[in-house]
């Protein structure tokens, strides 16, 4: 099983002891913690005695009942570890039927952030009791958001409107998005999801009845959405955010009334912490996200993500691309949806929910990097505009734009490998920081994105001019001729001082690794590489030859590596002798 369990702790500082449990993906290396009761537990091991009858699972620890706080917080500690242990020969010997236990290790959520979440309101005039209204921040056709304050604190409190008889999924699927969100340095956090039902009566009591939340007077919320046969009635799901600062959107305007472009390092700090968060998300399998200006909030150097999978988000999806939009401000939103989400010959094909995400990240990056307006974006749908829109965006992070706003979506990078490029670029532009400093007239910066005869011929009139060089070489899904890279190598080997080298060489095709490593130890001078080697195969052979030549290049202060191959990196970690500082990832997770 791909699962670890660790029992970190226990709090019994509430009215029931709750077990505080690490869940780690052996795959992944992704890890979340959560705190369960030790009942849930119990009523997990019996449910998976159920559905395997003729198999005996480890025994699980009984619980005591004493009497003194000593011996209470005593047996806690033992039954601590003894349920540690317990999940220890779980995981090493599950069930024949164990999907109550994967469900539980890939979804289990934790019970304090249940209850916060599910906290019932039963009239608008008791929820005005706690928060004091300040102003609407939007009305739309599916909702209002509003700025509040409670207890010194502002807050948002978001409406939504949704169709009543896809309320309860629409709630539900809310309400497990955020269970599953408990990074808030990444995520402006949601406090409450709820729908204002009347208060339950004696009669509810007894029966057992749910009084249903009241049907919403505003009329034809839904009348351009579905057929007019079926009913639209509405009902409101609320919830309640924490206000974080600014959102990008509002940023963007104010910069651009004073002509104050975002700087290289701010955009930088707002990629890389956007894309942190998608891949959390990812993470959790929620995709795709409705990513827009509005959602990225900006509070000085903290970025965090908030919006996420609001449950009218469908709906003002819906609105836009069926072209109910015109001539409102929402019109322009369409720049927003890749190709694939707008264009009829996609509807029949299953969309990589992933790559929409990326799109949404590019065009959000685009718009900052030149402080537009969504209608100056338009357009974006078509190659050429692209490549006029990225022209104008410094080379630092025009590169990662470009990959995310591909027109196909199966040549558009994923996010984990716009994290990994935005890394990358961050050293690149430090190095640049500090070189043009020490060795400004010295040190010649070299981007190169396909090898031919041209390019090898334009390279050496470069080295001719400044034999001192930092490169970059993007690869990204090429089909590479071995002999035009080996010459590459060969050419800045033989006639440069290359001191830094970046290599992209993510899904290239008929790459030959060990010759290529072999190209590498020509480079007798380098101080920093990284190479990102993901989706390609190395065999043993190869990783041996690897070693034996990195162990062999005393000249490297840095190393970067990203590749697919556990086996590749488990072996540099173990047998890698360089005197350098080395930075080893695992499909853009640092091992």
């Amino acid at each position: 099983m791909q699962y670890e369990i660790k029992i970190m702790g226990y709090d019994n500082s509430t009215e029931n002891v709750l077990y505080r449990i690490r869940i780690i993906d052996l795959f992944t290396l992704d890890q979340r913690d959560i705190r369960v009761r030790y009942s849930f537990l119990l009523d997990l091991h019996n449910a998976m005695q159920e559905y395997n009858i003729n198999y005996q699972l480890p025994q699980f620890p009984k619980k005591e009942y004493l009497k003194t706080l000593f011996e209470e917080n005593k047996v806690i500690k033992q039954r601590k570890q003894k349920i540690g242990e317990y999940f220890q020969q779980l995981c090493q010997s599950p069930p024949p039927n164990h999907k109550l236990l994967l469900d539980f290790l890939r979804e289990g959520v934790d019970t304090i952030r249940q209850q916060e979440l599910l906290k019932e309101v039963n009239s608008k005039t008791n929820l005005l009791k706690y928060l004091k209204y300040e102003k609407v921040l939007k009305k739309a056709q599916f909702g209002k958001t509003s700025l509040c304050s409670a207890n010194g604190k502002k807050i948002i409190l978001h409406k939504f409107y949704v169709m009543q008889r896809q309320s309860d999924i629409l709630f539900q699927s809310y309400i497990k998005a955020h269970l599953n969100i408990l990074d808030f340095n990444l995520f402006t956090q949601v406090n409450s999801i709820f729908y204002i039902r009347p208060k339950a009566n004696f009669v509810d009591n007894m029966l057992g009845q749910v009084k249903q939340p009241k049907i919403s007077k505003k009329q034809n919320i839904f009348a351009n959405l579905q057929p007019q046969y079926i009913s639209g009635e509405a009902v409101k799901i609320y919830s309640i955010e924490e206000y974080a600062g600014q959102n990008l959107d509002e940023l963007i305007r104010e910069r651009k009334n004073k002509n104050i472009p975002f700087n290289l390092d701010e955009l930088l700090n707002i990629i890389q912490k956007i894309l942190q968060a998608i891949i959390q998300l990812h993470k959790r399998n929620i995709f795709p996200n409705r990513i827009l200006p509005t959602s990225i909030i900006i509070n000085n150097d903290n970025v965090k993500l908030a919006s996420i999978q609001e449950p009218n988000a469908k709906y003002k999806e819906k609105y836009l691309l069926e072209g109910y939009a015109k001539k409102n401000e929402q019109e322009f939103d369409i720049v927003y949806y890749p190709p694939e989400k707008i264009s009829s010959q996609f509807q029949q094909q299953q969309l990589n929910g992933r790559l929409i995400d990326s799109w949404h990240f590019g065009v959000c990056i685009l718009k900052a990097a030149l402080l537009c307006t969504t209608k100056e974006l338009d357009g974006i749908h078509i190659c050429y505009q692209v490549d006029k829109f990225v022209n104008q965006v410094s080379d630092v992070i025009a590169e990662i734009i470009m990959l995310s706003l591909k027109q196909q979506a199966h040549q558009r990078a994923d996010v984990r490998e716009l994290y990994f490029l935005a890394n990358q670029t961050a050293i690149i532009k430090f190095q640049s920081t500090v070189l043009n400093q020490q060795e400004k007239s010295q040190i010649t910066y070299l981007t190169i994105n396909n090898i031919t005869e041209e390019q090898l011929k334009y390279i050496q009139q470069i080295i001719q001019k400044s034999p001192f060089l930092s490169v970059k070489i993007n690869l990204y899904q090429q089909q590479i001729d071995q002999q035009e890279l080996d010459k590459l190598l060969q050419l800045l080997g033989n006639f440069a001082e290359v001191k830094y080298i970046t290599m992209i060489l993510n899904k290239t095709q008929n790459l030959h690794f060990g010759k290529f490593c072999i190209g590498l130890q020509k480079l007798r001078q380098l101080k920093h590489l990284s190479l990102d080697l993901k989706g390609i195969n190395i065999e043993k052979e190869e990783i041996d030859q690897a070693l034996k030549i990195f162990n062999q290049m005393d000249s490297i202060e840095r190393f970067i590596l990203d590749c697919s191959s556990m086996e590749f990196i488990n072996t540099l970690k173990s047998e890698l002798q360089l005197d350098s500082k080395i930075i080893l990832y695992f499909e853009s997770q640092l091992i």
